[in-house]
């Protein structure tokens, strides 16, 4: 029998905690969910804005999904557009292996303002709402579209051959995005409410822009929950 209790007790040590969440949410995104840092290594657990928000919130799991480079598209290079029309894309694997999610949480739009891309805000914010359809029709019961935080001079940073001067298209997003929201029903959260892309490369987000961002989603996240969270 005293075997039988260590054992027991062994397991429920090993399992990780998102077993016995009440609710789990999808942190999905690009470099600044992942946690790059244009000023040195990847920000730690205590920084990223999707770990600052499952610290938060004790009663669900966060899983981060971010990539380096992804777009609205996840690469496949054609913007998706479903808005007014039946969704028809099946949900993408990365969203789908975590399956069953309460929640996703998506912040994609900055790297499509990549030169090349000839993307407008209006494109950038159909592709995310797009994508946000896709993602309740595949089965997440709820998604906060989250617009990106706005650049702030890249052309003068360390990518600036990539995003050239589109800081004033970035400042366009957050308008594109409520419009959208509003004809979709799919709630939305403005990032740059909160902070601005402040890192040396005016593109990706400091330590103290990844605190806040996560501490801003929190009462949004906990009202979007059923029962409040």
């Amino acid at each position: 029998m005293i075997r039988v209790v260590a054992i027991l007790a062994f397991l429920v040590g090993a399992v990780p905690s998102m077993v016995w969440a009440d609710f789990r949410i999808l942190a999905l995104g690009d470099s600044n969910t992942w946690g790059s840092n244009a000023s040195g290594p990847r920000h730690g657990n205590d920084v990223r804005w999707g770990r600052v928000l499952d610290a938060a919130l004790p009663n669900a799991v966060v899983v981060e999904e971010g990539r380096i480079g992804r777009r609205t598209d996840l690469g496949k290079g054609r913007a998706p557009d479903n808005i007014g029309k039946p969704v028809r894309t099946p949900i993408p694997e990365l969203a789908g292996q975590h399956l069953p999610l309460d929640m996703a949480v998506v912040m994609l739009g900055t790297n499509d303002l990549q030169s090349g891309q000839g993307r407008d805000a209006d494109a950038v914010a159909r592709s995310a709402f797009s994508l946000a359809r896709i993602l309740l029709d595949g089965g997440v019961e709820q998604v906060l579209v989250v617009t990106p935080p706005p650049l702030t001079n890249p052309e003068r940073g360390g990518l600036s051959g990539i995003f050239g001067r589109s800081q004033e298209l970035s400042e366009e997003l957050p308008t594109a995005y409520a419009r959208l929201s509003r004809e979709t029903g799919i709630p939305v959260f403005d990032a740059g409410t909160v902070t601005r892309a402040d890192g040396a490369d005016g593109v990706h987000l400091t330590a103290g822009a990844q605190r806040a961002l996560g501490a801003a989603l929190v009462p949004v996240v906990q009202d979007l929950l059923p029962d409040n969270g």
